[in-house]
């Protein structure tokens, strides 16, 4: 099973509004504080989460812009121009610091569909106490988010490939993390979503994200995610959980739409993985649902494990209407096909100006549908998880290929255009079906 915390902090709309002037690194710290309590001094944690985002571009970590009536967190201005860079920065740094006070070597495993392996490898970076295994799925990421992984020169570093999709590599992983004596003796951790910190932090962009739009603390506002792993929408549903007014989470998903299935549906069934655009939402079986369960069981852990334990056996669980409606309540869910979501994609950019990675564009469309189906007056967040440039066929496709390579200077930044001048290094290449 996944760890929940024990009890969910409430936030009060006073302290929300006492929230409201704080920096992002500030309001970081005092979400955090709430789940760490005094495990983490708060002058540490200050310190700690101070440099986590040194290297964020935008001054104020995460900008808001407002394209289309939509107000669009972008969570892209990280040092690996993704939404990772926020989860990882933070995470990896506390294993240091609790590493460091324990005086032990910490072996992190990472599978990643493109952004997770990039910015944990570069949280991890100069760290004396950490040591990082990446596994991605040859042919299945971008270009650039394989040179983030595969030209850093760090011997704390291994880089694999593996044949197949982006839930291959997962059974593998969880056996070798739930595998008491191999935890212990290699000092084995998770830095994907299924680490309750990942998702601890977070939730810190939406109360951002929140307090940037709502206008007055405590009306409500709506969320479309990007969703694949269901990490970002665990967060959503945590903050929401937690007392910060969010009236509707919007998920968007590709033609691999297990979640929205799930939401829409009450069918969490495994289908065979279509490759498509936006390739870090090409998931099979999103881990983070057991989170969605635990509450849909209230809280019942046995339930839960039932359920899982069908899965794992059968590939599949069903839903009646009333433990759909439970599960939907609050959620609306939309699937986007690569055609569709390229129109997006040159929509914005033609009427807007406005170019954005394909998982924005599907969060976007799937924000526009909800719009078109709910028309009121909430203001309506979305959020976009990682930089175009990250994504050169789609933008490609979506806008030509004159587009891309005559604006390179706009869509690429310069520190992104450099990696293809050094050297790669990989540790090897799993083939299906080997041990």
């Amino acid at each position: 099973g996944l760890y929940m915390p024990e009890r969910i902090p409430a936030v009060s709309l006073e302290r929300l509004q006492e929230w409201a002037a704080l920096s992002f690194q500030e309001l970081a710290v005092q979400v955090l504080r709430l789940y760490m309590e005094d495990e983490v001094p708060e002058p540490d944690l200050t310190r700690l989460v101070s440099r986590c985002f040194h290297d964020f571009t935008d001054p104020s970590v995460v900008p808001i812009a407002h394209v289309d009536g939509i107000h669009v967190a972008e969570l892209f201005h990280g040092p690996t121009l993704a939404f990772k860079d926020f989860g990882q920065q933070v995470l990896c740094k506390l294993i240091d610091y609790f590493a460091a006070k324990r005086r032990l070597e910490v072996t992190v495993v990472v599978a990643t569909t493109g952004d997770t392996g990039p910015a944990a490898i570069r949280a991890i970076a100069g760290s004396q106490n950490m040591r990082v295994f990446v596994f991605y799925p040859v042919g299945q990421i971008s270009r650039l988010q394989e040179l983030q992984m595969t030209t850093v020169d760090d011997p704390a570093v291994q880089v694999f490939a593996f044949e197949g999709g982006g839930d291959d590599m997962d059974a593998p992983i969880k056996a070798v993390l739930t595998d008491a004596d191999m935890a212990r003796r290699h000092r084995l951790c998770s830095v994907n979503s299924v680490n309750w910190g990942r998702v601890c932090v977070q939730m810190v962009h939406y109360f951002w994200s929140y307090l940037r739009v709502c206008g007055t603390v405590g009306h409500q506002v709506d969320v479309a995610v990007p969703t694949g792993a269901m990490g970002n929408l665990t967060a959503g549903m945590m903050a929401r959980e937690m007392g910060l007014p969010l009236h509707t989470l919007i998920v968007g998903t590709n033609a691999n739409d297990i979640a929205h299935r799930a939401f829409a549906q009450g069918d969490f069934s495994k289908q065979p993985m279509v490759r498509t655009l936006s390739e870090a939402i090409n998931i099979q079986v999103p881990y983070n649902f057991e989170r969605f369960l635990w509450y849909l069981a209230a809280q019942d852990a046995p339930t839960v494990h039932g359920w899982m334990h069908h899965m794992d056996q059968h590939g599949n669980l069903s839903f009646d209407q009333a433990q759909l409606q439970a599960l939907g309540k609050g959620i609306v869910s939309a699937r986007f096909t690569d055609t569709e979501m390229l129109e997006v994609m040159r929509r914005l950019w033609t009427e807007h100006k406005y170019l954005v990675c394909p998982h924005t564009a599907i969060a976007l469309g799937a924000a526009a549908a909800h719009r078109h189906r709910d028309p009121n007056a909430r203001p309506l967040v979305c959020l976009a998880p990682a930089h175009p440039c990250k994504f050169e066929q789609a933008t490609r496709l979506g806008l030509g290929s004159e587009f891309w390579e005559a604006n390179q200077d706009l869509i690429v930044p310069g520190h992104a255009r450099s990696l293809c001048l050094l050297p790669e290094r990989r540790s090897g290449l799993f083939k299906q079906g080997q041990d």
